[in-house]
C-alpha cells in the first residue's frame, strides 16, 4: 500500500492538539468561583462550622493560612465556592492525602485543576469535593486522583495521612507558638506529620511552657500543658544601698563605691544566675523521647532546645519579679553613674616621676589605686629652664599639675565584681608654677594594657569623623576598610551558580537530577573572543557585553569543552532555569510581576547580559534576550525520557534550543518548558548559549 503523506496530516494535528496546548476544560478559572455560596448542611463536610447552622462561601487568599483546611465545593452547573475552617477531628481520620510538594505540585497551581476518579473522564466529571491545607490534597471519596497537564493524564501518588492535634482544656485567651506562628486555644492543627510534636503555650497568670505529644498517622493527639500560676513561689532579695544614698552622692568614687557594694550583696545572696533550684524545684521536666525515637533525632533536638528556650525565659519572668526592687536600685545606680560620666573634670596629681628626653620632657602619673596611669611628652613653657621644671617638680607648694578628662573610666572585671577603674579620656595638662597657669603642647600615652581594651580603642579611633582628642598612643594604627565593590557585568557573567540535586516534572515524567554548575549569565561576545580567537564569526551586535551571537552549536559546545565544561543538557537548562518549579514562566511565580522584568523580549535588539531581573537561583536571562543551545539531540517521535539526569533523544541530527529571544512577540513565546530545534550547523543573531560545569563534588564532563 502506498504510503499518502495527506493522510499523516489529520493525526498530527491530533498529536499537536492534545500534547502541545493546555485544555482549560480541565482547570477551574477564578470567574467559575462564586463567593455568594453556601452549604446548607455542613453535616458531610470536615470542616468545623463552629456552631454555624451552615456554611458561607470565602474569597481564598494566598499564601493559605496555616491550621486551617480549605475545601473547594462544586456547586451548581460549573461552577464552585471555597469554604474554610478548622477541621474536623472525626472527620479526618477517613480522608485520603496526597503530598502537594511530593507529586511536584504547589497550592497556587492545585486550586485550579480540576481533580478525577479515574483517567479518560469528561472534564465536568471532576470530584465535586477537594479539600487542601498548605501542604496536602484531600479527597473524603477516592483513594487516587488524576488531572490533566501538558494534554497528558497524570496520576497523584498518594501518601499516608499524617495526625491531627487538638489544644483543649485552656482558658479562651491561651496564645499557642509554633515558630513564628501564633494561635488562640482551643486549636486543631492539622496536618501534623508524624513524630514529635510540640508547641509553647502562654496561659495567662503562669509562666510559659512548652509542651509536646507524640503524633501518629491519622490520630488524633491531645496537647496538655502543665499551668504554673505566677505566684507559685516567693522570693526576694535585700541591699543596703538606698536610693536616697545614691541621690546624695557628689562624685563619681562615691557612686562607684555605693555600685560595689550593691554587687557584694548580690553575691552574698547566692543568686544562680545559670538556674535558680528554688525556681527548678516546681517547673516540670523536659519529656523523655517518645518510642521509637533517641535523643539525637531532629524533632526531639528541636523540642529539647525550645523547651530550654521556654523554661530559660520562664525563670528570667521569676527572677525579675523576684528582683523588682533590686532591678530598681540597679537603674538607679546606673543613672547616676551615666549622669557622673558625662562631667569633664580637672585633677590636681602629683607625678610620679619626671625626665629630659630629647623632644621635650617626659612626665609620668601613677596613683596608687593606678586610677590615673598615663605618660605626658611634650614642651613646657619656653620661658623656663627645663632643669627647673625637674627641680621644682616634687614640691607641691611650688608646682601644681592639673590633669583635664572626661570623667567615664574604664571597668575592668573579674567575674561580676569590678576589679579597677582606669581613666583614659585625657585631654590637656597645665602645670601651676608660682601663682602661673602654663599649658602642656605635647601627647598623652596609655599604658599597653589599656589600649587593649575595646572601649578605650573605640574612643581613640571612633568611626565617624569627629575633632580628635589630645590622647596619642603610638601602637595604636587606625585599620582602614577597603568598600565593598558591586561587582561588574564582566565578573558577574563569569559566575556559576551551584544547583544542587532535586527532583522536578520534566516532560510529563518526575525526573531526579545530579548537582552541577550553570553559567548565571549567556557567554558574552568578550568571552567568546578571548577564548576562541575566531576571526570568521561576525556579530550583529557589537557592544562586547552583549551575550554572543552567530554562534552554531558545534562551536558553542567547543567553547564550553574549551573553559572545562560543556553545554547544558535540555533537562540540566529548564531545572536551573525553572527552579525546579512546575512553572515555565518567572512572572507567575510571584504576584505582581511581570513578563518585561525578567525577560528581553519584543524588542529591536538584545540587551547587555543581566539587564533584567534573574530567577530565584540568580540565572539571568532564562527568558529572552537570546535563545540558548543545549546538548540534545531532538527526534519528533522521541518518547523515553530517563529517571535521573535525562540526556535527550537517541535519534535525531538537529539541536535543541531554549528560552525565547528579543524576537518573540510574546509572553507564550517564551515558555521555559517549550523548546525549538536547529541543525547543528545553524546560526543566527536571536541564539547564545551559556556553558554548564561539574558540581564540585563530581570529576570531568564527559567528552
Amino acid at each position: 500500500m502506498q504510503f499518502k503523506a495527506w493522510m499523516v496530516i489529520p493525526f498530527l494535528s491530533i498529536f499537536a492538539i492534545a500534547g502541545g496546548t493546555r485544555d482549560f476544560r480541565y482547570s477551574v478559572s477564578d470567574e467559575q468561583f462564586k463567593d455568594n455560596a453556601k452549604i446548607l448542611n455542613g453535616e458531610n463536610v470536615c470542616i468545623d462550622r463552629d456552631k454555624a447552622s451552615h456554611l458561607e462561601a470565602i474569597h481564598l487568599k494566598f499564601p493559605l493560612e496555616s491550621a486551617t483546611l480549605y475545601l473547594r465545593s462544586k456547586l451548581k452547573g460549573n461552577q464552585y465556592g471555597w469554604f474554610s475552617g478548622v477541621i474536623k477531628s472525626d472527620c479526618y481520620k477517613d480522608l485520603n492525602a496526597f503530598n502537594l510538594q511530593a507529586n511536584h505540585l504547589t497550592a497556587l497551581e492545585a486550586v485550579h485543576m480540576r481533580f478525577y476518579a479515574t483517567p479518560h473522564m469528561r472534564p465536568f466529571q471532576d470530584e465535586s469535593q477537594v479539600y487542601f491545607d498548605k501542604k496536602y490534597l484531600y479527597s473524603s471519596r477516592v483513594k487516587t486522583l488524576y488531572f490533566i497537564q501538558n494534554g497528558k493524564w497524570q496520576k497523584l501518588t498518594p501518601t499516608s495521612l499524617t495526625g491531627i492535634v487538638e489544644v483543649d482544656s485552656l482558658p479562651d485567651s491561651t496564645m499557642i507558638r509554633i515558630g513564628a506562628d501564633v494561635y488562640r486555644a482551643p486549636m486543631t492543627f492539622a496536618p501534623v506529620d508524624t513524630g514529635l510534636f510540640f508547641a509553647t503555650l502562654f496561659v495567662p497568670n503562669a509562666y510559659p511552657y512548652t509542651a509536646g505529644v507524640h503524633v501518629t498517622n491519622g490520630k488524633r493527639a491531645k496537647l496538655k500543658s502543665v499551668v504554673i500560676p505566677l505566684d507559685t513561689l516567693q522570693y526576694e532579695i535585700q541591699t543596703e544601698v538606698t536610693k536616697e544614698q545614691v541621690i546624695a552622692t557628689h562624685s563619681l568614687e562615691e557612686t562607684e563605691a555605693l555600685y560595689d557594694r550593691f554587687i557584694e550583696d548580690l553575691t552574698a545572696a547566692n543568686i544562680d544566675r545559670s538556674g535558680t533550684a528554688a525556681f527548678d524545684s516546681v517547673y516540670p521536666k523536659k519529656k523523655n523521647p517518645p518510642k521509637g525515637m533517641d535523643s539525637m533525632h531532629t524533632q526531639y533536638v528541636a523540642y529539647a532546645a525550645t523547651f530550654e528556650a521556654t523554661r530559660t525565659r520562664a525563670r528570667a519572668m521569676w527572677l525579675s519579679e523576684r528582683l523588682a526592687k533590686i532591678t530598681t536600685m540597679n537603674q538607679v545606680l546606673r543613672a547616676r553613674l551615666e549622669e557622673q560620666q558625662k562631667d569633664t573634670i580637672q585633677l590636681e596629681v602629683i607625678p610620679e616621676s619626671i625626665a629630659k628626653t630629647d623632644s621635650g620632657i617626659r612626665i609620668c602619673f601613677n596613683d596608687s589605686l593606678k586610677r590615673t596611669q598615663v605618660e605626658w611628652v611634650g614642651l613646657l613653657d619656653s620661658t623656663l629652664e627645663d632643669s627647673v621644671w625637674i627641680a621644682e617638680s616634687q614640691n607641691p607648694d611650688a608646682m601644681r599639675f592639673v590633669l583635664t578628662l572626661e570623667n567615664k573610666p574604664v571597668w575592668k572585671y573579674d567575674g561580676y565584681r569590678v576589679k579597677s577603674r582606669h581613666q583614659y579620656r585625657f585631654v590637656r595638662l597645665h602645670v601651676r608654677f608660682r601663682n602661673t597657669l602654663y599649658a602642656g603642647d605635647g601627647k598623652f600615652i596609655l599604658p599597653a594594657n589599656l589600649l587593649i581594651e575595646p572601649e578605650v580603642q573605640e574612643w581613640l579611633n571612633p568611626k565617624k569623623e569627629e575633632n580628635a582628642p589630645t590622647v596619642v598612643a603610638d601602637t595604636v594604627q587606625k585599620e582602614e576598610k577597603a568598600p565593598v565593590a558591586k561587582p561588574s557585568i564582566e565578573e558577574l557573567s563569569r559566575a556559576v551558580a551551584e544547583i544542587d540535586s532535586g527532583t522536578f516534572r520534566f516532560k510529563n515524567r518526575i525526573v531526579h537530577m545530579s548537582p552541577f554548575g550553570i553559567r548565571k549569565t549567556e557567554v558574552t561576545i568578550a568571552e567568546y573572543r578571548d577564548v576562541m580567537k575566531d576571526s570568521t564569526t561576525k556579530f550583529t551586535f557589537t557592544d562586547s557585553l552583549m551575550p554572543v551571537h552567530n554562534v552554531n552549536w558545534n562551536k558553542a559546545r567547543k567553547f564550553c569543552k574549551a573553559i572545562g565544561g560543556d553545554l547544558p543538557t535540555e533537562a540540566q537548562w529548564e531545572f536551573a532555569a525553572r527552579t525546579g518549579k512546575n512553572e515555565g514562566s518567572l512572572w507567575r511565580l510571584r504576584t505582581g510581576d511581570q513578563a518585561f522584568q525578567y525577560a528581553v523580549f519584543r524588542a529591536d535588539g538584545p540587551q547587555r547580559v543581566a539587564s533584567a531581573k534573574p530567577n530565584a537561583w540568580d540565572l539571568y536571562d532564562v527568558s529572552g534576550n537570546m535563545a540558548e543551545w543545549t546538548r540534545d539531540s531532538y527526534s519528533w517521535f522521541s518518547f523515553y525520557v530517563e529517571d535521573e539526569d535525562p540526556t535527550g533523544s537517541f535519534f535525531g541530527d538537529s539541536r535543541v534550543f531554549k528560552g525565547g529571544s528579543w524576537k518573540s512577540k510574546t509572553e507564550d513565546e517564551l515558555d521555559l518548558t517549550d523548546q525549538d530545534d536547529e541543525d547543528p550547523r545553524y546560526w543566527a543573531n536571536t541564539l547564545g548559549f551559556r556553558c554548564v560545569f561539574p558540581s564540585k563534588a563530581q570529576g570531568k564532563p564527559e567528552p
